[in-house]
């Protein structure tokens, strides 16, 4: 019983802490919200908060179905339970009432004393007069049974009220959540429409976007490619042994090896590359927010994050290159093993190729553009395979 508590309670834990991250994820994004509608100008961003704003809130409002469904439960069983206690006082009322009515029929000293002397032997008489001890302790216990149990029995009425009220709460707040999801779905569609107008300049904006995109991914694939061929040709010139990856193959010394080995271990324990943010495109291919029939992709994740934000390595290792890109700014590729982390739209960096870096340090300063804010665009590669960032960063 006791195991069994202590796991509703650590689920029911789990759900408050993610509800708690939810409205603290919606409250950020609410705020990048209210800093987009000043300038005045929709923008892409504006939709991309809009719909993760709608995703986090869709996820609040399951999570108050599981606390829901979890509440159920625990009314129905404290229903059966009271059932059953209910059932038990009416039978050990009834057994008393037994008890009383034969104790009162034999209530005289004479009639006990009677009762032993009618025995047939002297071990007859003792085991009756052990027998009306036990009897009299007996009816005791059975007393205080009824009276013990009355009281539980009162004390489960008053958790299922406690339970019903909780309930009627959490139907109130999560009425209130689909409500103001309604609103932000309204808000979003309006946005959409309104950008629908400049349907010709997003497709330019998107063509533009793509080659830099296409050029970025070139610069952080040789520079890879660079780095993975030099620790080949040093690992010919060593005799240390390689290893072919997914990727291509890298030089397996002890050093790499533990290091990859470190690295995978931490998978979904990493910290975030900004101390706070909000991812607002995932990794992968994703419909077009505003144009029909358009898919955009994703090598990594996109966090909107506050101005002037410190970009933080995400694990140790060893800097590979530092690029420019007109369309992504400054990034910085880390070595980590066979792995490497990608950073990219940062306005400055502190860091140069083969500089040694440590898990959380500051590596540069995230860009903040007029119009869509400041974004951090992480990526992760084992090798020359792409990664999917929010499958390795711990959950908020």
């Amino acid at each position: 019983m006791f195991i069994s508590n202590f796991s509703f309670a650590q689920t029911k834990d789990e759900l408050q802490k993610k509800k708690d991250s939810l409205l603290k994820e919606i409250e950020q994004m609410q705020k990048d919200l209210d800093k987009t509608k000043k300038s005045k100008t929709s923008s892409l961003t504006e939709v991309k908060a809009l719909q993760k704003k709608i995703s986090s809130r869709e996820k609040l409002i399951g999570n108050y179905n599981s606390q829901l469904n979890q509440i159920d439960s625990q009314i129905g069983e404290t229903k059966s339970s009271i059932k059953t206690m209910d059932s038990n006082l009416s039978k050990l009322k009834k057994n008393y009432a037994v008890m009383v009515y034969t104790a009162y029929k034999h209530r005289s000293t004479y009639s006990r004393l009677l009762f032993v002397l009618s025995a047939e032997s002297f071990n007859d008489a003792v085991r009756r007069i052990l027998y009306l001890r036990k009897y009299s302790a007996y009816r005791r216990t059975q007393a205080d049974l009824i009276v013990q149990t009355k009281n539980t029995l009162t004390g489960k009425v008053k958790v299922l009220s406690k339970q019903k009220n909780e309930k009627k709460e959490l139907l109130t707040q999560q009425q209130a959540e689909k409500d103001k999801l309604q609103k932000e779905k309204s808000d979003k569609d309006k946005v959409v429409k309104q950008l629908s107008s400049q349907e010709k300049k997003i497709k330019a904006d998107l063509t533009k976007k793509k080659a830099e995109q296409t050029k970025l991914n070139k610069l952080i694939s040789d520079a890879i490619k660079k780095e993975i061929a030099a620790s080949t040709k040093k690992s010919t010139t060593t005799g240390s042994n390689s290893k072919t990856t997914t990727g291509g193959t890298i030089t397996s010394t002890p050093e790499i090896t533990a290091m990859s080995n470190s690295f995978a271990a931490n998978m979904g324990k990493f910290p975030w590359p900004v101390e706070q943010g909000v991812i607002i495109e995932s990794f992968g291919t994703h419909p077009h927010p505003v144009l029909k029939n358009v898919t955009t992709k994703n090598n990594g994740c996109d966090i909107k994050t506050n101005g002037g934000a410190n970009v933080r390595s995400i694990f140790k290792g060893t800097v590979v290159s530092v690029l420019a890109n007109p369309g992504y700014h400054t990034a910085v590729i880390i070595r980590h093993g066979d792995y490497f982390t990608v950073y990219s739209n940062m306005a400055s960096v502190t860091v140069k190729p083969n500089d040694k870096v440590e898990t959380k340090q500051s590596i540069g300063r995230a860009y903040t553009d007029k119009e869509e804010g400041t974004m951090v665009h992480l990526e992760i590669w084992k090798g020359t395979t792409l990664l999917d960032p929010e499958n390795w960063l711990a959950q908020k």
